[in-house]
């Protein structure tokens, strides 16, 4: 009778069953092609009766391997190391492998120890930050492979070994806080034994090197958050205004036990990790860090000690580099000002952070994805942007936008057809960022705008200024704009929906996306939504006497000034059109210059005789800022984009006929 089903069969009750020896199973059950089929049968019929699996240790020992690797870290309640366990489980499973995980707690005595008893109970060893000295580490390699060894340089054979480049890391955080007006720096640092805390001072070394304006101050630290927790003090007390953290797990105790003693982040103190963690981006506020791939890494730390398990090893040492998240636990150092951070750039006026410039790319494509100020402030605090607004999900703060160029919309959602009315077609265009630069208190940023078919259409190169002022006994502040495009893919029409028939629709160019404000406006012709919109008055004025605040905008005094598209009622939303009445046609090569000057004061300012003082005085201010500055859009090279070449003037489409 077959084994209750609670018991172990054994290999010896299989022979007994089928009348054979235990070696004629053995056979059987590695497929033994010289065994005699009758023999066979009775084999099999007595593993199907009795339900036997054979075990898998057993066959190990047999074949001499186990089928299971060894992961050894310093301290597995680490996140990195859990991603680099994650990746090399996930990928080693796929190969019919299981993986034993030692942690050694951080006791450096002891990790040649554990390591090499791991090994002894496995088929190969991965070992990720090893704190032990060099030569013990070299001992255990010649002894003990296979082995890869992760963030740890290895001297008798790079091949093994796979890096992350802590340095540039480093280096990098501390570029980010530079960017943003740091230059008194605080590392804390990590375990004394940690071969990669040895990278991230090298790095910062090398940025201060170069940056003799920099100071960076040494913290002792760990690899915990309790480290963190207790390197709070000794960061506050050495003057720093931005800190780079060994690690996530210190930075997020920073961040801990800040909180507990009201020191505001990133207003009086920036911190910056290293990592990504999971728990980064969830973090109050959330953490800036270099994201490292730590799946990635673990999977290939599997794949390079399979490969020399194989018989097959890897030839060369292979190195990542982290990505920097700037995310909200890093600003602007508490004495800079002006125009802050290249890649998102920042205007900080005084203690306070007065707009944010977003580069768009997120943006989704039906939306018309481009650049766009958000969210501007006044010195007050009063927020005097909107994006996405439930009326008009493609409005974006303060951006340029233009519904029809060449049939194109760059403005976002639906399309105005003639006799047919707003649909939803697929025109929607793009504005991609070529590049960006800091200029004394501007910023200068080139553009090419490409169609839906990824066709290049024009050029732009916008300039964007902010400066602190006063009105009265009230500190103010100017935003200025100026954009330039020309034409350098082709002849282009510009169009609005008014254009195309719907009356009173001439938007389009510079365009201000306010809150949903109860505002009055006033212009030089007269007060509300009637009398501004299609004034040609120079000036127009957004006020809310609700929040005591005043927006004065101005167009620039050397051209005549554009019809003022105002929406008050339905929403607020304010520009000067390009395209009120009449088409706009620029031959190839042609140019539009578009500006727009901005007062932004915490207080109501209704007397159109102080208004128009205020505007000839920003025209002045903003006139001042110009001389000396080129801003004549360059051919941009379209290349890389969906194959659209070198359509220059010569290869561009014909303008498409405007939609009726």
């Amino acid at each position: 009778m077959p084994n209750p089903p609670h018991r172990q069969v054994t290999i010896a009750q299989v022979a007994e069953y089928a009348g054979v020896s235990q070696a004629s199973v053995s056979r059987v059950l590695n497929r033994n092609q010289t065994v005699d089929p009758s023999i066979a049968a009775k084999v099999l019929d007595a593993v199907d009766k009795l339900n036997y699996s054979p075990s898998q240790m057993a066959r190990n020992l047999v074949r001499g391997r186990s089928n299971t690797v060894a992961l050894v870290v310093p301290d597995l309640e680490n996140p990195m190391f859990q991603g680099v366990l994650k990746g090399l489980s996930r990928e080693a499973e796929r190969d019919g492998y299981r993986v034993l995980v030692a942690d050694t707690a951080e006791r450096v005595a002891d990790e040649e120890e554990i390591a090499a008893e791991a090994r002894s109970r496995c088929d190969a060893l991965v070992l990720v930050s090893p704190r032990m000295p060099a030569e013990r580490l070299e001992t255990l390699l010649a002894r003990s492979g296979p082995i890869v060894v992760v963030n740890r340089p290895v001297a008798s054979n790079p091949a093994a070994e796979l890096s992350i480049d802590y340095a540039h890391a480093a280096a990098s955080l501390a570029e980010h806080l530079f960017s943003l007006g740091h230059t008194r720096l605080a590392y804390v640092a990590g375990p004394p034994q940690s071969y990669a805390d040895g990278l991230r001072r090298r790095g910062l070394a090398e940025f201060v090197a170069h940056h003799a304006e920099v100071h960076v101050e040494d913290i002792p630290g760990g690899s915990q958050i309790e480290d963190g927790y207790r390197a709070t003090e000794p960061v506050l007390s050495s003057g720093a205004t931005a800190v780079v953290a060994f690690n996530d797990l210190i930075a997020l105790g920073l961040l801990a036990r800040l909180r507990e003693l009201g020191v505001d982040v990133p207003g009086e103190l920036s911190v910056a990790g290293i990592d990504d963690v999971p728990l980064a981006r969830f973090a109050a506020p959330p953490l800036t860090t270099m994201s490292v791939p730590r799946v990635e890494l673990g999977a290939q730390a599997w794949r390079r000690l399979r490969d020399a398990m194989s018989g097959t090893p890897a030839t060369h040492p292979l190195s990542y580099r982290a990505i920097l998240q700037a995310r909200g636990s890093t600003g602007p150092a508490p004495e800079s000002t002006g125009w802050l951070s290249p890649g998102r750039p920042i205007l900080r006026i005084g203690d306070r952070v007065v707009a944010r410039y977003e580069e768009g790319r997120t943006i989704d494509s039906v939306l018309s994805p481009r650049p766009y100020l958000h969210p501007v402030e006044s010195l007050g605090g009063v927020r005097v942007t909107d994006v996405h607004p439930t009326d008009h999900l493609h409005h974006f703060g303060i951006g340029v936008a233009l519904p029809d160029v060449n049939g194109t919309s760059y403005w976002g959602g639906r399309t105005y057809v003639q006799g047919v009315g707003s649909v939803m077609l697929e025109n929607q265009g793009m504005q991609r960022r070529d590049d960006l630069e800091l200029v004394d208190d501007a910023f200068v940023e080139r553009l090419t705008w490409i169609d839906e078919r990824e066709v290049a259409q024009l050029s732009e190169v916008r300039r964007i200024t902010g400066r602190q002022t006063r009105v009265g006994e009230r500190d103010a502040w100017m935003l200025g704009w100026r954009s330039s495009l020309a034409a350098n893919f082709g002849a282009l029409r510009l169009g609005s929906p008014a254009t195309n028939g719907r009356d009173g629709a001439g938007y389009g160019g510079l365009f201000w996306r306010f809150p949903k404000w109860e505002a009055t406006v006033v212009t030089r012709d007269g007060v509300g939504e009637a009398a501004a919109h299609g004034s040609h008055s120079p000036w127009l004025a957004v006020v809310d006497s609700q929040r005591r605040i005043t927006v004065l905008l101005a167009q620039p005094a050397d051209r005549e000034p554009l019809a003022w598209f105002a929406r008050v009622a339905e929403y607020l939303g304010i520009g000067p059109a390009i395209a009120w009445d009449d088409e706009v046609h620029l031959p190839e090569g042609g140019r539009l210059e578009l500006g727009l000057d901005a007062l932004i004061v915490d207080r109501i300012i209704t007397d159109p005789a102080e208004l128009e003082r205020l505007a000839e005085r920003l025209a002045d201010e903003a006139n001042a800022d110009l001389p000396g500055l080129d801003l004549r859009p360059a051919l941009a090279n379209p290349g890389g984009i969906g194959g659209a070449g070198t359509s220059g003037a010569a290869g561009s489409p014909a303008p498409r006929p405007v939609q009726r």
